[in-house]
């Protein structure tokens, strides 16, 4: 009945004119500053309830020549007097490009970078330059740009070219292939230099070109170039990649007019890789319960467990755990859209949400960390990418061991520690050891003469002992590398005293800025070294029971630990005698025995091992769980496993621990550094590190 009024309606509009709805709908956009989304103007117009898709064709077909009202191609409808701002798109904007030693703008540095200021009146503005990073170029950053150290020494620090950057860019849109990328690294050197960041406009030409050239398979510049008709020119070196990008987006801008999208509005929608589909109505509300259907919520109970949120496609969006499964699924209901920018689409994207009801908060959260490993879900980002965890690698094996970090962990005869969670803090240990010890780099194995000769140049550096050239000495190289093993294991005393050593080097030299990276390098090796300490700990408990709740009425889980981690898992129901649970816990044993030896921590090991043994550093003493050492024999563990009083809450032990004992609270604060560390002391060093600095500028 509605939809066959909307189409009379609509096919009577012009006939009737309908100058209400007309002053409705103007006087609405200009009260959002003469721009307004369609569907949200439908709302305004036709009521909150309308259908948008119901009422579109009425509202296009009466507003359709009217003087001061526009439809833009990206669906939003716009007045004169917004035309000017974002109806066109600006006769002025920036080609950035710039090259870097790495992909991380947190940890790796720019080396070149170029800025292409267009306008339309004269020639482009062109400015490029390289730069010094202060620190070691990689080899394959070098050979890929043609970029080493020798090419940038005696090149400018970023610190001295900031305010012409800044002043180049000016309030103009940002144009670049992989947009984010270039104006990430800029900004981060901003940050470094204690410079505002740049919050202009960005508009990603390989966005556009995924958009707009629907038949392009590959998108990086070269290709995209190739495919529009442009001959690119030497690629990986800032000028000549923002030379071709210029190129490209000048072509791709005219395909947007084409497609009706050619203001600044509809490349930045491009450009962020969405569609001219503008937000309806009920999104607009702005909480879940808008998107969400209420019948999400049928059945799910308010027990300890995991919730799976899949799409239309039954694709897993994202898993989550909580110790009230219903509360906190009815927690979404409420929470506005777009909440975080992570989760961003989430509750929009959802059409099913699955739970596994368990005994226990502790074993709701080893099954989350399994099935996120399991489904890589899309919005969760923390332990999605297990197997991309690294270790860090010491070749004993070899006469002349070297630092290095890995991805893969071999039976080679080398010490790995780890694996860990953060590539990055791995490669920050590894270089900081390197650069302060004289330890070799180099990949020659020395099983051969191939190995030696030809030095490179760490040695007349003075930063390798030189073992290619034969002038080593064994027992000095020895004792740095037993350093550091000891420090990676938990002693940092005797490499900790080189850092120390360094640090206080660089503040006496007034090389502040070195100095508080060398602090930040240490800070962030100690915590390596606490995780490290964390998962030895958890490894060092051997064979173990841990008795949970059981989600099974009259039941309880037990759980046998191997190592940190869990081996095998019985539900016991609570009228099972001891021998009866010892019977069937004894070919567990047996076989935990067997593969003691070979049970090491892996990537999808770690974290289920973190999980645990964070529990029990919260609850040392809690009787559920029950080590299997040589006092206690397992048929003693099984008759203490169901004495187990479940009743009791989790942490209760711990927490009259912490009572007795005033120095336990710091003792705890320290050893969950991973988690929540007291920072105040990196922070006073951190202020006198910059009145140094502030004195320092003084000085000069």
């Amino acid at each position: 009945m509605h939809e066959q009024n909307a189409d009379a309606l609509s096919a009577d509009a012009g006939a009737v004119g309908y100058p209400q709805l007309i002053d409705r709908a103007l006087a609405c956009v200009e009260e959002h500053d003469g721009a307004l989304d369609e569907d949200r103007l439908i709302a305004h117009v036709f009521g909150i309830s309308a259908s948008a898709a119901l009422w579109r064709p009425l509202l296009r077909t009466v507003l359709h020549d009217h003087p001061l009202l526009t439809l833009r191609g990206d669906g939003v409808w716009t007045t004169g007097s917004s035309a000017s701002s974002s109806d066109v798109f600006p006769t002025e904007y920036v080609i950035v490009d710039v090259e870097t030693t790495g992909l991380k703008p947190s940890q790796q540095r720019v080396i070149e970078i170029a800025l292409i200021r267009v306008s339309e009146h004269g020639a482009p503005l062109i400015w490029t330059t390289l730069l010094d990073p202060g620190r070691k170029i990689p080899e394959y950053i070098a050979t890929l740009t043609g970029i080493d150290d020798q090419v940038v020494a005696g090149a400018p620090e970023f610190r001295s070219v900031a305010q012409t950057v800044i002043d180049l860019v000016g309030d103009a849109p940002l144009v670049g292939h992989n947009a984010a990328f270039d104006v990430g690294f800029i900004n981060a050197e901003l940050g470094r230099c204690g410079r505002p960041r740049l919050v202009n406009a960005c508009i990603d030409t390989l966005s556009l070109a995924s958009a707009l050239l629907k038949n392009q398979r590959r998108l990086n510049l070269p290709d995209v170039a190739r495919g529009l008709g442009v001959e690119p020119r030497r690629a990986h070196r800032a000028l000549s990649d923002a030379e071709t990008t210029l190129d490209v987006f000048r072509i791709l801008v005219t395909r947007a007019r084409e497609a009706g999208m050619g203001t600044l509005d509809g490349l930045l929608y491009l450009s962020a890789g969405r569609t001219p589909r503008t937000v309806s109505a009920r999104t607009a509300a702005g909480r879940g319960h808008a998107v969400l259907d209420r019948g999400h919520l049928t059945g799910i109970p308010n027990a300890p467990g995991v919730y799976i949120m899949r799409d239309e496609h039954n694709r897993v969006l994202y898993v989550g755990k909580s110790k009230e499964l219903r509360k906190r699924v009815a927690s979404y209901y409420s929470q506005p859209l777009g909440y975080t920018r992570k989760m961003d689409g989430l509750l929009e994207a959802l059409a099913k949400i699955e739970v596994e009801v368990v005994g226990s908060e502790l074993e709701a959260l080893v099954l989350e960390s399994q099935l996120i490993r399991r489904y890589r879900p899309r919005f969760n980002t923390i332990q999605r990418n297990a197997e991309q965890y690294v270790y860090i690698k010491i070749d004993i094996s070899n006469p002349w061991p070297r630092v290095t970090s890995t991805k893969d962990r071999t039976a080679d005869g080398a010490v790995y520690y780890g694996p860990f969670h953060s590539a990055g803090r791995v490669r920050d240990a590894v270089d900081l050891v390197n650069s302060i010890l004289p330890l070799r780099t180099c990949r020659r194995s020395f099983a051969d003469a191939r190995s030696y000769g030809s030095p490179c140049l760490e040695l007349s550096l003075k930063r390798c002992l030189g073992p290619c050239m034969g002038v080593a000495d064994r027992e000095l190289y020895s004792g740095i590398v037993k350093d550091v093993l000891a420090f990676f294991s938990g002693d940092a005393s005797r490499l900790v005293t080189h850092l120390h050593t360094r640090l206080e080097d660089t503040v006496r030299l007034l090389d502040f800025e070195r100095a508080a990276r060398l602090r930040d390098q240490l800070t962030r090796i100690e915590r390596l070294v606490l995780e490290q300490r964390r998962i030895d700990d958890a490894a060092r408990h051997g064979h173990a029971l841990l008795v949970l709740p059981s989600a099974v009425p009259g039941a309880r889980e037990v759980w046998y630990l191997l190592r940190g981690r869990r081996w095998a898992q019985l539900t016991v129901l609570d009228g099972t005698s001891s021998a009866a649970l010892t019977e069937r816990l004894r070919p567990v044993a047996e076989r935990a025995a067997l593969a003691f030896a070979a049970c090491v921590p892996d990537q999808h090991a770690v974290d289920e091992m973190a999980i645990l043994a964070k529990w029990l550093r919260k609850t040392p003493e809690h009787p559920a769980f029950i080590p299997l050492d040589n006092a206690t024999s397992l048929g003693d563990a099984c008759v203490r496993t169901m004495l187990v009083d479940l009743t009791a809450p989790f942490g209760a032990v711990a927490a009259v621990a912490v009572e007795s004992n005033p120095h336990a609270a710091t003792s705890e604060a320290f050893e969950d550094g991973w988690d929540a560390v007291d920072d105040a002391p990196a922070r006073r060093r951190e202020r006198r590190t910059r009145s140094r600095e502030r004195s320092a500028d003084i000085t000069a």
